[in-house]
Protein backbone atom coordinates (compact mmCIF):
# COMPACT_ATOMS: atom_id res chain seq x y z
CA UNK A 1 0.00 0.00 0.00
CA UNK A 2 1.74 3.17 -0.94
CA UNK A 3 1.46 6.57 1.32
CA UNK A 4 -1.32 8.08 -0.65
CA UNK A 5 -3.70 5.47 -0.05
CA UNK A 6 -2.55 5.28 3.39
CA UNK A 7 -3.41 9.46 4.37
CA UNK A 8 -6.86 8.39 1.97
CA UNK A 9 -7.90 5.48 4.38
CA UNK A 10 -7.38 8.10 7.34
CA UNK A 11 -8.85 10.54 5.99
CA UNK A 12 -11.71 8.63 5.13
CA UNK A 13 -11.69 7.16 8.61
CA UNK A 14 -11.32 10.99 10.50
CA UNK A 15 -14.58 11.59 8.44
CA UNK A 16 -16.85 8.63 9.45
CA UNK A 17 -15.61 8.80 12.95
CA UNK A 18 -16.04 12.96 12.87
CA UNK A 19 -19.93 13.30 13.94
CA UNK A 20 -19.53 10.72 16.37
CA UNK A 21 -16.51 12.35 18.22
CA UNK A 22 -18.40 15.91 18.40
CA UNK A 23 -21.30 14.30 19.97
CA UNK A 24 -19.21 12.29 22.84
CA UNK A 25 -17.25 15.50 23.11
CA UNK A 26 -20.66 17.43 23.99
CA UNK A 27 -21.79 14.61 26.14
CA UNK A 28 -18.20 14.71 28.21
CA UNK A 29 -18.48 18.13 28.39
CA UNK A 30 -22.00 18.52 30.02
CA UNK A 31 -21.98 20.12 33.50
CA UNK A 32 -23.22 18.00 36.27
CA UNK A 33 -22.84 19.75 39.65
CA UNK A 34 -20.51 22.42 41.43
CA UNK A 35 -17.82 21.79 43.80
CA UNK A 36 -16.92 23.84 46.16
CA UNK A 37 -13.20 22.32 46.91
CA UNK A 38 -10.44 20.25 44.94
CA UNK A 39 -10.65 16.45 46.04
CA UNK A 40 -7.82 14.52 46.47
CA UNK A 41 -7.01 11.05 47.97
CA UNK A 42 -5.33 10.75 51.70
CA UNK A 43 -5.02 8.66 54.52
CA UNK A 44 -6.56 7.37 56.70
CA UNK A 45 -9.46 9.49 55.04
CA UNK A 46 -9.71 11.63 52.21
CA UNK A 47 -12.02 14.17 50.41
CA UNK A 48 -11.95 12.71 47.28
CA UNK A 49 -12.80 8.66 48.84
CA UNK A 50 -15.26 10.33 51.52
CA UNK A 51 -17.36 11.94 48.33
CA UNK A 52 -16.93 8.64 46.27
CA UNK A 53 -18.26 6.41 48.94
CA UNK A 54 -20.92 8.71 50.36
CA UNK A 55 -22.26 8.85 46.55
CA UNK A 56 -21.97 4.94 46.49
CA UNK A 57 -23.94 4.26 49.66
CA UNK A 58 -26.69 6.49 49.14
CA UNK A 59 -27.01 5.70 45.71
CA UNK A 60 -27.03 1.83 46.21
CA UNK A 61 -30.30 2.87 49.17
CA UNK A 62 -31.83 4.25 46.83
CA UNK A 63 -31.71 1.03 44.53
CA UNK A 64 -32.37 -1.01 47.33
CA UNK A 65 -35.36 0.40 48.30
CA UNK A 66 -37.29 -1.40 49.74
CA UNK A 67 -35.49 -5.05 48.40
CA UNK A 68 -32.63 -5.08 49.63
CA UNK A 69 -31.02 -3.17 52.44
CA UNK A 70 -27.24 -1.80 52.90
CA UNK A 71 -24.92 -1.00 55.89
CA UNK A 72 -22.10 0.42 54.68
CA UNK A 73 -19.54 0.91 51.75
CA UNK A 74 -16.04 0.16 51.08
CA UNK A 75 -13.92 1.22 48.25
CA UNK A 76 -10.34 1.35 47.58
CA UNK A 77 -8.10 4.21 46.47
CA UNK A 78 -6.43 2.53 44.20
CA UNK A 79 -9.87 2.51 41.89
CA UNK A 80 -9.68 6.27 42.10
CA UNK A 81 -7.82 7.42 39.60
CA UNK A 82 -7.77 10.79 39.20
CA UNK A 83 -8.71 13.65 41.74
CA UNK A 84 -11.92 16.26 41.25
CA UNK A 85 -11.23 19.91 40.96
CA UNK A 86 -12.98 22.53 42.45
CA UNK A 87 -15.57 24.58 40.60
CA UNK A 88 -17.92 22.70 37.46
CA UNK A 89 -17.62 19.07 37.68
CA UNK A 90 -18.23 17.24 34.51
CA UNK A 91 -18.98 13.84 32.90
CA UNK A 92 -15.62 13.90 31.71
CA UNK A 93 -14.41 14.17 35.43
CA UNK A 94 -16.19 11.28 36.56
CA UNK A 95 -14.74 8.92 33.88
CA UNK A 96 -11.31 10.47 35.08
CA UNK A 97 -11.98 9.74 38.47
CA UNK A 98 -13.78 6.24 37.61
CA UNK A 99 -12.57 5.03 34.11
CA UNK A 100 -13.37 1.72 35.11
CA UNK A 101 -16.53 -0.74 34.45
CA UNK A 102 -16.75 -1.51 38.06
CA UNK A 103 -20.21 -2.53 38.56
CA UNK A 104 -21.52 -1.88 42.14
CA UNK A 105 -21.67 -5.44 44.36
CA UNK A 106 -23.85 -6.10 48.03
CA UNK A 107 -22.26 -8.85 49.96
CA UNK A 108 -23.77 -9.73 53.04
CA UNK A 109 -20.97 -10.77 55.32
CA UNK A 110 -21.21 -12.51 58.59
CA UNK A 111 -19.14 -10.88 61.89
CA UNK A 112 -16.29 -12.73 61.26
CA UNK A 113 -15.66 -11.95 58.41
CA UNK A 114 -16.34 -7.94 58.45
CA UNK A 115 -13.74 -8.13 61.58
CA UNK A 116 -11.28 -9.50 59.20
CA UNK A 117 -12.23 -6.45 56.59
CA UNK A 118 -12.18 -4.05 59.17
CA UNK A 119 -8.62 -5.19 60.66
CA UNK A 120 -7.51 -4.92 56.86
CA UNK A 121 -8.49 -1.46 56.46
CA UNK A 122 -6.46 -0.84 59.87
CA UNK A 123 -3.53 -2.55 57.96
CA UNK A 124 -4.25 -0.21 54.66
CA UNK A 125 -4.41 2.82 57.19
CA UNK A 126 -7.17 3.75 55.97
CA UNK A 127 -9.81 3.27 53.09
CA UNK A 128 -12.93 4.98 51.58
CA UNK A 129 -15.51 4.28 53.60
CA UNK A 130 -19.32 5.30 54.25
CA UNK A 131 -22.08 4.34 56.80
CA UNK A 132 -18.79 3.06 58.79
CA UNK A 133 -16.49 5.26 61.72
CA UNK A 134 -13.72 2.95 63.16
CA UNK A 135 -10.40 3.84 64.80
CA UNK A 136 -7.01 2.54 64.53
CA UNK A 137 -4.95 1.26 67.14
CA UNK A 138 -2.02 -0.88 66.62
CA UNK A 139 -3.44 -1.67 63.45
CA UNK A 140 -6.55 -3.10 64.51
CA UNK A 141 -10.20 -1.49 64.23
CA UNK A 142 -11.33 -0.05 67.38
CA UNK A 143 -14.18 1.79 68.58
CA UNK A 144 -16.09 0.61 65.59
CA UNK A 145 -19.47 2.26 64.59
CA UNK A 146 -21.95 1.00 61.77
CA UNK A 147 -24.73 3.42 61.07
CA UNK A 148 -25.24 4.82 64.56
CA UNK A 149 -24.57 1.52 66.48
CA UNK A 150 -21.48 -0.30 67.49
CA UNK A 151 -19.76 -3.23 65.53
CA UNK A 152 -21.36 -6.37 66.86
CA UNK A 153 -19.66 -9.22 65.96
CA UNK A 154 -22.29 -11.72 66.53
CA UNK A 155 -24.52 -9.82 63.85
CA UNK A 156 -24.37 -9.81 59.70
CA UNK A 157 -23.86 -7.01 57.79
CA UNK A 158 -24.40 -6.06 54.38
CA UNK A 159 -21.43 -4.21 52.68
CA UNK A 160 -21.38 -2.15 49.17
CA UNK A 161 -18.15 -2.66 47.20
CA UNK A 162 -17.30 -2.95 43.68
CA UNK A 163 -17.02 -6.45 41.75
CA UNK A 164 -13.63 -5.87 41.28
CA UNK A 165 -13.06 -5.88 45.17
CA UNK A 166 -16.07 -8.65 45.61
CA UNK A 167 -13.90 -10.77 43.44
CA UNK A 168 -11.17 -10.59 46.29
CA UNK A 169 -8.86 -7.86 44.22
CA UNK A 170 -6.58 -5.89 46.47
CA UNK A 171 -6.37 -9.34 48.72
CA UNK A 172 -9.51 -9.06 49.95
CA UNK A 173 -10.11 -12.62 50.34
CA UNK A 174 -13.11 -12.10 53.35
CA UNK A 175 -15.34 -11.51 50.21
CA UNK A 176 -14.72 -15.04 48.79
CA UNK A 177 -17.63 -16.96 50.74
CA UNK A 178 -20.16 -14.23 51.80
CA UNK A 179 -23.59 -15.41 52.98
CA UNK A 180 -25.44 -13.22 49.99
CA UNK A 181 -24.13 -11.94 47.13
CA UNK A 182 -26.19 -9.45 44.52
CA UNK A 183 -25.47 -6.99 42.11
CA UNK A 184 -27.24 -4.29 41.26
CA UNK A 185 -26.98 -3.99 37.95
CA UNK A 186 -25.43 -0.60 37.99
CA UNK A 187 -22.04 1.18 37.47
CA UNK A 188 -20.27 2.77 40.57
CA UNK A 189 -19.28 5.58 38.00
CA UNK A 190 -23.00 5.96 36.67
CA UNK A 191 -24.24 5.90 40.46
CA UNK A 192 -21.70 8.97 41.15
CA UNK A 193 -23.06 10.59 38.19
CA UNK A 194 -26.54 10.37 38.56
CA UNK A 195 -25.67 11.56 42.63
CA UNK A 196 -23.95 14.74 41.38
CA UNK A 197 -27.37 15.43 39.02
CA UNK A 198 -29.24 14.41 41.80
CA UNK A 199 -27.65 16.91 44.21
CA UNK A 200 -27.53 20.29 41.67
CA UNK A 201 -31.73 19.60 41.14
CA UNK A 202 -32.02 19.94 44.35
CA UNK A 203 -30.06 23.32 43.83
CA UNK A 204 -26.69 21.54 46.40
CA UNK A 205 -22.99 22.44 45.67
CA UNK A 206 -20.56 19.48 46.55
CA UNK A 207 -19.41 20.15 49.76
CA UNK A 208 -17.31 17.50 51.49
CA UNK A 209 -15.37 17.59 54.69
CA UNK A 210 -12.93 15.11 56.39
CA UNK A 211 -14.85 13.83 59.16
CA UNK A 212 -12.94 11.87 61.56
CA UNK A 213 -14.17 8.73 60.18
CA UNK A 214 -11.44 7.18 60.81
CA UNK A 215 -8.72 8.18 62.79
CA UNK A 216 -5.76 7.04 63.97
CA UNK A 217 -5.72 6.64 68.30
Amino acid sequence: MNDSAVVTEDSVIKSAISPYKTKLEKKMNVVLAVSEQAMMKDNPEGLLGNFSADAVLKKSQEYCKDSCKVDFCVLNNGGLRNPIPKGNLTVYDVFSLMPFENEIILLTLNGDAVKELLDFISNKKGMPVSGLRMKIKNQMASDVMIGDKPFDVTKSYTVVTSDYLAGGGDNMTFFANPLQKLSLNKKIRDAIIEYLTDENKKGNTIKVKKDGRIQFE
